[in-house]
């Protein structure tokens, strides 16, 4: 890692320089935040499984927590879910299409409807193009089809991290459940559709 610290003469101009500057281009994207909270809505066992073991696997950031129903979501994002005995806001969603009390694109609706920024990603079995545009109608940010391969989760992983850092994330877990979040509507780039 590059060391950024400055002399001390060259102090007003590091601090015009570091006004300019988000963040060092040679920055892991595991040190940009704070760990991430993901919802996954998934009626199915192992599919919810697989997403959990993945992230858990692959990233130190992403936390996931799963339930199989809409009305079980809808608490959740009120209440926040459970990481190591706190409770703790929802920073993403990634829903099935199909759930057995509803489908995703209600929930995607009912967030965006509560005026909620939440990321909503999709990872469904559904990949019809109209189910795709109903999603992104609804105000869905991705959709992926579904598949057991590594680069499938690797994908929709990376899609959650980049939304939650574009959105900001949560500084230090002060903000309230997102569900009350604003939404900043109209973003360019907002939407992504992978296949990969």
């Amino acid at each position: 890692m590059t060391d950024h610290t400055t002399p001390p003469s060259d102090t007003s101009a590091a601090a015009n320089a570091a006004a300019d500057r988000t963040e060092p281009p040679e920055a892991d994207a595991e040190d940009r935040g704070a760990p991430i909270t993901v919802l996954q809505v998934e009626p199915d066992a192992r599919s919810a499984e697989l997403l959990e073991v993945f992230a858990a696997r692959l990233t130190d950031r992403v936390r996931v927590r799963s339930v199989e129903r809409l009305a079980d979501a809808l608490d959740a994002l009120d209440a926040g879910v459970e990481i190591d005995g706190e409770r703790v806001a929802v920073d993403c969603v990634v829903t099935e299409q199909l759930l057995p009390d509803g489908d995703g694109i209600e929930l995607t609706e009912r967030l965006r409807g509560a005026g909620s920024g939440l990321p909503v990603v999709f990872n469904t079995t559904c990949p019809s193009e109209e189910r795709e545009a109903a999603a992104f109608g609804a105000g869905a940010d991705a959709y992926f089809e579904k598949g057991a391969d590594r680069g499938r989760f690797d994908a929709v992983l990376d899609r959650v991290r980049a939304l939650v850092d574009e959105r900001g994330g949560r500084a230090g877990g002060a903000e309230p459940p997102v569900a009350q979040t604003p939404r900043t509507p109209g973003s360019p780039g907002e939407r992504l559709r992978s296949e990969e």
